[in-house]
This record gives structure tokens, C-alpha cells and sequence, in this order.
């Protein structure tokens, strides 16, 4: 048969068309009957009959085929890309996806003056998470240390609340372990949402002096998690953001989590111009060598932003429908889902919600958690309270500074059963 009646997919001035699985059906039964059905005869075509059964099998085969199509052409539009394609199209712009950091949390430990705590010793939290001591430490004079513990699994869902640690691999001389304030969670492999919208800005990367430029520099370097740049181009000193934070004249404030000091140093000095100041209020300071064109002595530079600043607690109470099919686990798995879209954002299976995720300088909208809550099963979230301190009663949204790096883990989410 040269022909068929089966719809084929069209490239047409506005993209791919593609057919209905039931019109695809139509014509694969259509095929049958112009095949098989002798003159004057007639073919049955129930989907029951054997005819039917392999019409079904082809017509399937034929859309799964036409929808991975629709999907390869989606995925050479940055817009739509995903996956190895996404990563495929940021190699073009010189641009990798950033990997999962890890949550850590800081502790002090006790133990027997003058015993040593060795890097990797383990504690656990109440979710099961296994957090392993970065560096090593001398107990002193009084028998204590401080310790920072890091999660030995990436992303945003370890979570260690208050004094919620206890020693999980036994060390000579070591006796007690307390972390007075909750851990600052780690965050997922960089999503589509997060890396599109890193590749679009990357475009400014070729610039220089100006706010974006600088920001696609310091986004680009490794380990970068978020970073935020506010220039003052007045002659006066000016205060910015929900915190007021202040910047002098002719001046920018620029606050950046995760990364390597020297690197993000080295990525501002690329792309400031000349007679640029810098913020002074909390800030590091990395001192740049000005080595070309120039004979020893060189010129050296101080270059200061903000960084790894204390995290800014964020907590939230959601409210659940209480009824009959509400899963046993309802608490975790509210808790992981407002966790996870805080720290890494969401966006629903056919793109029509993203979240972003939290960031500095930015707003959280609390009603806006209901999405990845309702694609719970038997979940249903009856309100959404968002605050700076547990389990907020009250609030609609949160506005952060451009000095406060917004966090969230899972313990910060106070679950409760309401009737309806």
C-alpha cells in the first residue's frame, strides 16, 4: 500500500503538528480495512477483536513515536530544552549545569581536653540524615569545639533541627554533640527553570560596568548558588531593600552565596569599571593582583561583597484537609514538598506553573506552595502561612534583603490536620 490514512506529523511555519491518538487510530483501522477487507467484504473493527487488538498496539507505537518527535524539537528551543539537550545548548554559551550542594549544620562538641576529633566523624539527625565533620578539631581547655557537620547526601531535603544531633560513630574521647541553631540546607541539581534563566542572563557576560554583567560572571562561577547586585550610580549614599541596607555613592552591593571567594573576586574585577566602589556593611574583602602591564611592584585592589551570609530562617504552617485517605506520612511529605520548591523551585509537568525559588532580595508568595502540594495524592492543602519564626499563624508573603540569603528546611514546616 502506497498511502496510508494515518495523520503524519506537519512542520508548519509555527512549529510541529502532530495528530490525536484517536485520529492516529482511525487511520491505522482505516489501513486495516483498505488492506484486508476484500471487495464487497467488510472488516470488523472492534478494539476486541485480534484486528482491533493490533490496530490498538500500532496506533500507540505510531503517537509514542510522533510524541517523542513534538519532544526532540522542544528540546533545541532553549525555552523548552531539558536534560543532556539543555546541557548541550549552555555548552554553547560555555556554561555547565551547577551540581547539588550539600546541607550543613554547626555544632559544638565535647569531649576529654586535648583529644582530637577527626574529620568525617559522623551524627545523625531525626530524619535519618548522616552528617560527617568537615575539618578536624583539638577538644580545649574545657573539653569543647566547634564543628561544622555537613550532610553526606546532596540536595535540599537533609534537615537538622534544633539540638537535633547525637553522636552516630563513636570517637575516642568524644562525648556530646549540640548545634544551637537548625542546619542550612543543601539544594538539588540546578533545575531547567534555575539554568535557563542562568543561560539567558550569561548574554551579559560579554559586557562590562554594568549590574548584569557582573551578576552573569559571579553566577558562572562554580559552586555559585545565587548572587544579587544593586549599583547606586548617585552622588549620595542611598539605603536599599526591604533590610535598608546601605551603599555609598557611585557604588555596588553585591551579595553572593556559595563559591569560592577568590574565584567570585576574580569574576567582579573582570567586569567592574573604573572608580567603582563597593558596599562596606558586612562584607569580605579579597585583595586582587593587577599584574598586567605592569612591573613589581603591582597594583592590588580590594574587591568587596557579600558572602555566605548567616541564612535567613524562613518557616511555614500548612494546613491540610483532615480526612480518611490522608496519608500516614502526611507531615514528611508536606515538609519535603515546600522544602524542596523553596530551595529549587517547581514547575508543573506541562510548564504551565513555576515557582521560583527562593532568593535574595526576593518575595515568597505562601499560596503559591499549594501547586506541588496537590500533586500529593489525598493531600489537600487548606491554607498557607508564611513567617520568620515557628509555625506562623498569620502572613501572606515574605520580602527579603539584599543582605539575607532566605533558607528553609524541612523542619521549618509545622504541618497540621484541620477539619473541613
Amino acid at each position: 500500500m502506497s498511502t496510508t490514512s494515518v495523520p503524519l506529523p506537519q512542520f508548519t511555519p509555527t512549529g510541529l503538528v502532530t495528530a490525536s491518538e484517536q485520529a492516529i487510530l482511525q487511520g491505522v483501522l482505516a489501513d486495516y480495512v483498505a488492506a484486508f477487507a476484500a471487495t464487497g467484504k467488510v472488516l470488523n473493527t472492534e478494539l476486541t477483536t485480534p484486528q482491533g487488538q493490533l490496530a490498538s498496539s500500532q496506533a500507540y507505537m505510531v503517537a509514542a513515536f510522533q510524541a517523542m518527535l513534538a519532544q526532540l524539537i522542544a528540546n533545541v528551543d532553549p525555552l523548552t530544552s531539558s536534560g543532556a539537550y539543555q546541557d548541550a545548548l549552555g555548552r554553547i554559551y560555555l556554561l555547565t549545569r551547577q551540581q547539588a550542594t550539600y546541607a550543613y549544620v554547626a555544632a559544638t562538641v565535647g569531649g576529654v581536653v586535648g583529644a582530637t576529633l577527626p574529620a568525617g566523624s559522623q551524627v545523625r539527625s531525626s530524619d535519618g540524615t548522616i552528617w560527617a565533620s568537615v575539618l578536624p578539631i583539638v577538644f580545649d581547655g574545657v573539653g569543647a569545639g566547634a564543628v561544622a557537620f555537613q550532610a553526606t547526601t546532596p540536595g535540599a531535603l537533609p534537615a537538622a533541627g534544633v539540638d537535633d544531633l547525637s553522636i552516630y560513630q563513636q570517637v575516642p574521647g568524644w562525648e556530646s554533640v549540640t548545634n544551637a541553631a537548625p542546619s542550612v540546607p543543601g539544594r538539588d541539581v540546578e533545575g531547567r527553570a534555575d539554568f535557563e534563566t542562568r543561560r539567558a542572563d550569561s548574554v551579559q557576560i560579554g559586557g562590562k560596568g554594568t549590574p548584569q554583567a557582573i551578576r552573569a560572571a559571579v553566577a558562572n562561577v562554580t559552586g555559585v548558588s545565587d548572587v544579587y547586585v544593586y549599583n547606586n550610580g548617585s552622588d549620595s549614599a542611598i539605603v536599599a531593600g526591604s533590610t535598608n541596607y546601605p551603599i555609598p555613592a557611585h557604588s555596588i552591593a553585591i551579595n553572593v552565596t556559595g563559591g569560592d571567594v577568590e574565584a567570585i573576586a576574580q569574576a567582579i574585577w573582570s567586569k567592574i569599571d573604573c572608580g567603582c566602589g563597593f558596599s562596606t556593611q558586612t562584607t569580605v574583602t579579597v585583595n586582587i593582583l593587577d599584574s598586567e602591564g605592569y612591573s613589581e611592584p603591582f597594583p592590588v585592589y580590594p574587591i568587596r561583597f557579600m558572602h555566605d551570609r548567616p541564612p535567613t530562617q524562613v518557616y511555614f504552617t500548612v494546613n491540610v484537609a483532615d480526612r480518611a485517605s490522608l496519608p500516614a506520612n502526611y507531615i514528611t511529605l508536606v515538609q519535603q514538598a515546600v522544602a524542596t520548591a523553596f530551595a529549587s523551585g517547581y514547575s508543573s509537568p506541562d510548564g504551565s506553573i513555576n515557582i521560583s525559588r527562593a532568593r535574595i532580595g526576593g518575595q515568597v508568595i505562601a499560596d503559591t506552595y499549594a501547586a506541588p502540594l496537590l500533586t500529593i495524592q489525598n493531600i489537600t492543602p487548606v491554607s498557607i502561612f508564611i513567617g520568620l519564626s515557628a509555625a506562623p499563624a498569620s502572613g501572606a508573603a515574605l520580602t527579603f534583603g539584599i543582605d539575607q540569603q532566605p533558607v528553609c528546611a524541612q523542619l521549618n514546616v509545622s504541618v497540621n490536620r484541620v477539619a473541613v
